[in-house]
């Protein structure tokens, strides 16, 4: 047991080192993000759903040969052209 403990100690006494000895700018320069061209000048918008909706929403995409994202995009311009606003979605 005292064994396991000391190899513990010295494994996380490893970790820190090569945690602390790292700067943040070299971190920072070492994180690439990317960020897809379909994706350029849009947000994610995460809601809740029921599973059926969710269920129907995917049916509706599989029916119609198209992806829930599609979907979700009329139905939101929809709702603007509704409330007398662009459809910009």
């Amino acid at each position: 047991m005292t064994n396991a403990n000391a190899q513990v100690k010295q494994s996380r006494a490893k970790l820190s080192t090569v945690f602390n000895d790292t700067k943040p700018e070299a971190k920072a320069e070492t994180i690439q993000t990317t960020q897809r061209s379909e994706r350029a000048g849009k947000c994610s918008m995460p809601f809740w759903i029921t599973i059926a909706g969710k269920r129907q929403l995917r049916v509706m995409a599989a029916e119609e040969d198209t992806t829930q994202q599609a979907l979700i995009m009329e139905a939101i311009n929809d709702f603007f052209k509704k409330r007398n606003k662009p459809p910009i979605a």
